[in-house]
């Protein structure tokens, strides 16, 4: 079984100290590492989020939640073509 060795400011982050939507998204990803059986995370300098479509309560619960522990981005990061026009909603006829 691998071992996944955190930085130090990784580390801070899964213990909460920089918000709670930061030590969500590192549980998430330090999860998903074990599965992997990574050893360590890389640090990036962008990103990309897939899967931004509207699938339901369960989404935007994980948004909300995201939202209200305060989660920003701190790399320049894209989202796929959205379902819906977030900027002209008044336009959307489904």
């Amino acid at each position: 079984m691998n071992t996944l060795t955190l930085s130090p400011r990784d580390t801070e982050m899964l213990n909460g100290e920089h918000g709670s939507a930061t030590q969500m998204a590192m549980r998430i990803l330090t999860t998903m590492a074990g599965v992997y059986g990574a050893t360590e995370l890389l640090d990036i300098t962008a990103a990309h989020i897939d899967g931004c479509l509207y699938h339901g309560y369960s989404g935007l619960e994980f948004a909300e939640k995201l939202v209200a522990g305060g989660a920003l981005v701190v790399v320049p990061t894209s989202l796929n073509v959205g379902a819906m026009d977030l900027i002209h909603p008044e336009h959307f006829q489904g």
